[in-house]
């Protein structure tokens, strides 16, 4: 089953907020999160979709504008573009093992970096 988030969850280890919808939930998590109000059901994409629509969550984690609306071609250049990006600033500051990281986890220590 497919949600879309009314409230904070906490999904996976990372934080979700309420408009990210989240898919293939299993369906006893799913109506309970329905029934406790943090979720509503959303139409389930078809298959061939599923990917192009894990770039575009993809897309907008990593900020890139328009992710929702870009094709699949030029999604892939764009998050390729935007993880290039977080490599270099992450050279920049010194952040040790960058290859080895997500782009999630190059986020995170940028951020950490620039606090210090």
């Amino acid at each position: 089953m497919d949600i879309k988030l009314k409230g904070v969850v906490k999904n996976g280890g990372k934080w979700m907020k309420p408009g990210d919808i989240i898919r293939k939930v299993a369906d006893e998590i799913a109506e309970d999160l329905i029934a406790k109000g943090y979720a509503e059901e959303v139409e389930t994409l078809p298959e061939d979709d599923s990917e192009l629509q894990a770039l575009r969550d993809r897309g907008k984690a990593l900020g890139v504008a328009n992710a929702g609306r870009l094709g699949e071609s030029k999604l892939k250049e764009t998050i390729a573009e935007k993880e290039s990006d977080l490599q270099m600033k992450a050279a920049e500051l010194g952040i040790e093992g960058t290859e080895d990281k997500t782009a999630e986890e190059l986020v995170d220590a940028i951020a950490e970096a620039e606090k210090k």
